[in-house]
């Protein structure tokens, strides 16, 4: 009797350490896989992240439909392996070797949205190589989070700065201009130019071009020519999307345009106020910008709601004021929830129709040929 019983503890020991589990909850289950998620949502890359990746995409899939639904944790949730983006093998992560002597280096924030992610990033990519055959287009992100993800959940391996500016080393890259995809000269911008700073003299000439707005100026009066491009590009493609002829038919007809971007507590966020200054020297009196972030202030999205009806007009057209049109987009701005900018603009009860583009200003053509522009203005330095 007394071995028998000792055979029982024993089994019970060794059922309570079992990495699998005996006996473990289907909450539980899910827990450990929330813990693996946040585990890389991080923004540092260590020589364990790849296998982390794979850990929690395993652990994921081991999991029942029910179970995944019970995923939370500090940044996991079940859209993180389970929301369809689209198709992943259409993107290109343009990590390859064998680049040559010349170069262009795309760096993005980057998004975990695939299809955004082909057509958005993807789209100022294909134009760059499209205008310079004889040099290399590589890619580059500067979120880790998002590389990540991508990683995580779609297999998908795509290059961060560093790694990126060491490929190039290791192909002996002779000429290497940076094309930077993000808005403004911001925090990413900032962190990009240390990067860059390592790797003077390991390379023969490193170049890096204007972010799509130019430089930041010095006050909300401050405009310059790709300010003034971009806010009529926009607004052009948001007006023909409308089934516009031009901005003032929209305005006849009470539509207005918002143009929600992310928003910094970086002092380059004069950016936002400078375009909205842009769109009113362009005569665009229905066109608003605003932030997520709601910096500057009169960004948010309290502010502009009130602009747009003390303006008087009664139907919104939203669209985002991003390369992508990744999860700021689909979510604070179109999504469902009660603090998104569509919700917090039908709430507000003052508009007959409040409706979304969900586009990235990358697949727009005229907003390519701006950056290639940037490329040549860089390689004629």
């Amino acid at each position: 009797m007394k071995k028998k019983m000792l055979w029982v503890l024993l089994a019970a020991v060794t059922c309570a350490l079992a990495l699998t589990g005996c006996g473990k909850s289907d909450q539980d289950k899910a827990d450990e896989v929330a813990e693996k998620i946040d585990a890389i949502y991080v923004q540092n890359w260590t020589e364990d992240t790849e296998k982390q990746c794979k850990e929690a995409k395993d652990a994921w899939d081991a999991l029942t439909k029910d179970q995944k639904k019970l995923v939370k944790g500090e940044n996991a949730d079940p859209d993180y392996f389970g929301k369809d983006t689209g198709d992943a093998s259409k993107d290109d992560p343009l990590n390859g070797n064998k680049i040559g002597d010349k170069e262009i280096l795309v760096v993005s924030f980057g998004t975990s949205f695939n299809d955004s992610r082909a057509k958005d990033v993807g789209g100022v990519e294909k134009a760059i190589q499209k205008a310079y055959p004889d040099w290399s287009v590589r890619r580059a992100f500067t979120a880790q989070i998002i590389i990540n993800h991508v990683l995580a959940r779609d297999g998908e391996s795509i290059d961060n700065v560093d790694q990126a500016l060491e490929r190039a080393v290791q192909n002996e890259v002779k000429e290497l201009v940076i094309q930077p995809t993000h808005l403004m000269h911001g925090a990413e911008y900032d962190e990009l130019m240390d990067s860059v700073k390592e790797y003077k003299g390991k390379i023969k000439s490193i170049k890096v071009a204007e972010p799509l707005l130019g430089e930041v100026g010095k006050d909300a009066s401050s405009v310059n020519a790709d300010k003034a491009a971009v806010a009529q590009y926009i607004t052009a493609e948001a007006v023909k999307k409308a089934g516009f002829g031009s901005p003032e038919d929209a305005a006849a007809s009470g539509t207005a345009f918002v143009f929600m971007g992310h928003g910094t507590s970086h002092t380059a966020k004069i950016s936002y106020s400078q375009m909205q200054k842009q769109m009113e020297d362009l005569g665009y009196s229905n066109v608003f910008i605003g932030t997520v972030e709601g910096e500057p202030e009169d960004t948010s999205a309290e502010a502009v709601i009130n602009k747009v009806k003390k303006a008087g007009y009664k139907k919104v057209i939203l669209r985002p004021l991003m390369v992508v049109a990744g999860d700021h987009a689909n979510n604070d701005m179109a999504g469902e929830e009660e603090d998104s900018w569509k919700s917090q603009f039908d709430a507000s009860g003052a508009f007959k129709s409040v409706t979304c583009q969900i586009e990235g200003l990358g697949r727009i053509d005229s907003i390519q040929q701006l950056y290639v522009k940037h490329v040549a203005d860089a390689m004629n330095k």
